[in-house]
């Protein structure tokens, strides 16, 4: 395993995005594609990969941002998370494990950095930039058009 840290902070963001599917089963698929990156990393870091899944650990969460900020989900997330933390009543489709989960992706974030900075001799802007990049927008779009997919078939993502 190349960094523990890495692998226990993609794995954790794995279990609470695919956890908050039991909250709100209407979503499952939404959820598992949301964490299909985050195992992907996980799996790359645990059987000894180091350019490309720390380089995707930086990438990935920082266009998901971008990506939930557009949607609207991400402030409502972290709003659900301080409701939680303030201890006031949520709404039925409403849990603190996505608020939990972006939390675990800045974790994600931060060790990816460290252990790149550490590890890696390559420079940053290098081929694991543009390879995590092009996976990681792939990634998006494919939520996107989920997501279309959902709104159009009437359901609205939290």
């Amino acid at each position: 395993m190349s960094d523990r840290w890495v692998f226990l902070a993609a794995f954790l963001t794995a279990v609470l995005v695919v956890a908050g599917v039991f909250a709100i089963p209407q979503f499952f698929v939404y959820e598992l594609l949301t964490s299909t990156i985050f195992i992907v990393v996980a799996v790359m870091v645990f059987f000894g990969d180091d350019k490309f899944p720390y380089m995707l650990g930086m990438v990935a969460p920082i266009l998901w941002y971008i990506f939930t900020v557009l949607t609207g989900e991400f402030f409502g997330n972290l709003g659900v998370l301080f409701r939680f933390f303030a201890g006031r009543a949520m709404r039925p489709l409403d849990t603190p494990l996505h608020g939990f989960s972006i939390l675990a992706s800045v974790l994600l974030i931060a060790v990816s950095a460290y252990a790149w900075r550490k590890q890696v001799t390559e420079k940053f802007f290098g081929s694991s930039f543009a390879k995590a990049l092009v996976v990681a927008l792939v990634w998006i779009a494919l939520m996107a058009v989920w997501q279309f997919h959902m709104i159009s078939a009437g359901v609205r993502a939290q």
